[in-house]
């Protein structure tokens, strides 16, 4: 519960305070810290403090067609948060998205996320010189303009205060289920849905309630997707964020991948 007299205002504040609620998380919200100008969002005293600042991104029609970058806007917010932080490098500091309905973020996707991070999301090839002929495979990678460390100088980290990004969503439980059994059934007759696709809406529909009698197709659930800073100073402790719904990624093994996903969540895989 939170003991500070300030009140949070924004949709991603009040959802994230949602979420720290259900998960029985202690918290203050702005809380002061002597000897510091600025004031985190909110700070989580579970198994030690943990910080965190919530940035949101306002609603946005998009404006024509055609091509767009996906990394500046989530840069962006990503410098803000280094540039809050900079004063509590003794503390685990996180950032946490929640985008409010702009159609050009992307806060769930692995390539993006991780590319405003670490450097566009790219394959590097391997070249002959003398023959200018492939070499090797196709290798996925991260190229510039990485908000975490440069390109090929991963030993020069110069972002190592913030311990990850958050992405605060709800996870569409319903849509889900109703699609798992939809793939299902185009697994054993591909042109399912194809001649009526009222009647086939509705059988999956009645398979769900069969197999999940609280099936609501608009069924949503709160969680988050932990993308953790593989350079950062202070890790976010892996105790934190484990909900049903809840989805984290980091390094193992020398390789991107998600270490951690809710039993809810996983169901519907």
């Amino acid at each position: 519960m939170a003991t500070s007299s300030a009140v949070p205002t924004t949709a991603g504040e009040l959802l994230f305070q949602d979420y720290l609620d259900a998960m029985h998380y202690p918290y203050e919200f702005e809380k002061e810290f002597p000897g510091k100008s600025k004031r985190p969002d909110y700070t989580v005293n579970k198994g030690g403090i943990s910080l965190f600042d919530v940035k949101d991104f306002d609603p946005s029609a998009p404006k024509g067609y055609g091509a767009y970058d996906p990394y500046p806007r989530i840069r962006e917010k990503i410098e803000a948060g280094r540039e809050k932080f900079k004063e509590f490098k003794e503390f685990p500091c996180s950032l946490v998205l929640r985008n409010n309905g702009n159609p050009l973020v992307h806060l769930e996707k692995p390539e993006i996320v991780l590319g405003a991070m670490y450097g566009d999301a790219g394959i590097t090839i391997p070249i002959d010189t003398t023959t200018g002929t492939a070499r090797g495979d196709f290798t996925p990678a991260f190229l510039g303009r990485g908000k975490m460390f440069r390109y090929g100088d991963i030993e020069n980290a110069h972002n190592t205060t913030l311990s990850a990004l958050i992405t605060l969503r709800f996870v569409g439980v319903g849509q889900r289920r109703f699609d798992k059994i939809w793939q299902e059934r185009k697994s054993v007759d591909k042109d399912f849905g194809k001649e009526d696709l009222d009647a086939a809406f509705a059988e999956v529909c009645a398979e769900a309630a069969r197999r999940y009698p609280d099936f609501a197709l608009e069924e949503k659930r709160l969680g988050v997707i932990v993308w953790e800073n593989a350079v950062a100073r202070i890790p976010l402790s892996r105790e934190l964020f484990t909900g049903p719904y809840d989805e984290r990624w980091g390094i193992e093994d020398n390789q991107q991948r998600i270490v951690f996903s809710g039993e809810k969540l996983a169901e519907l895989e």
